[in-house]
């Protein structure tokens, strides 16, 4: 039997504005996320599926977001914290999904 993990969550840099889900968390629990030996939590709003992303703190509409230390992109609307971060509400500085494309489909915007 596999331990249960420490963490729900990494947050990589510790100015980051989005954690990215190390696992599926429910909507209304408390994630447990990574940020380097420490530890926080989160209240999320929105299931979180494995490997994207939510907001850490509130962010406001056109407020760069920041990953890994780095602007990803900027929230095109008000983001509450615990809520999904994805191309619903963020305007990502990689890739944009085009018009007749699944913007939930893989690499869209993490």
């Amino acid at each position: 039997m596999r331990p249960e993990p420490r963490w729900d969550a990494v947050l990589v840099h510790p100015g980051d504005d989005v954690a990215t889900a190390l696992r599926v968390i429910p909507a209304g629990t408390t994630a447990r996320v990574q940020v380097g030996s420490g530890t926080r939590q989160c209240r999320v709003s929105d299931e979180i599926p494995f490997g994207h992303k939510f907001a850490v703190r509130e962010l406001a509409a056109g407020q760069p977001v920041r990953k890994y230390g780095e602007v990803i992109g900027g929230a095109t609307a008000r983001v509450p914290a615990g809520a999904l971060v994805h191309v619903h509400n963020l305007a990502s500085r990689r890739a944009r999904a085009r018009p007749g494309e699944n913007p939930g489909a893989a690499g869209a915007s993490r």
